[in-house]
């Protein structure tokens, strides 16, 4: 089932930052290395994968997960991404 969700991280991070962040990505759970674009549980091109980017509006996290598996997910790189830059990381259309 498709699903994504924007974060509220700015695309104007300073590069330590970004750092940070793709630090947090690699500790997260089913993690695929060597891709295009940050991605876990399987490549773009597979029927089961969850992808982010960054876009003007924010991180955005999408890609073909069970609901509750990506709420989950999400929930748990929230609280990775708030403790490692020191600011609350949550949905931005909250």
């Amino acid at each position: 089932m498709n699903q994504s969700i924007t974060l509220n991280l700015p695309n104007d991070l300073a590069d330590f930052e970004w750092a940070k962040v793709m630090a947090v990505y690699e500790t997260m759970d089913a993690w695929v290395a060597g891709q295009e674009l940050p991605c876990w549980f399987g490549p773009l091109d597979s029927s089961r994968y969850l992808a982010a980017s960054v876009e003007p509006s924010g991180l955005l996290l999408e890609g073909n997960l069970e609901p509750l598996v990506f709420r989950g997910w999400v929930t748990k790189l929230c609280a990775k991404l708030t403790l490692a830059l020191g600011r609350e990381v949550y949905d931005a259309e909250v």
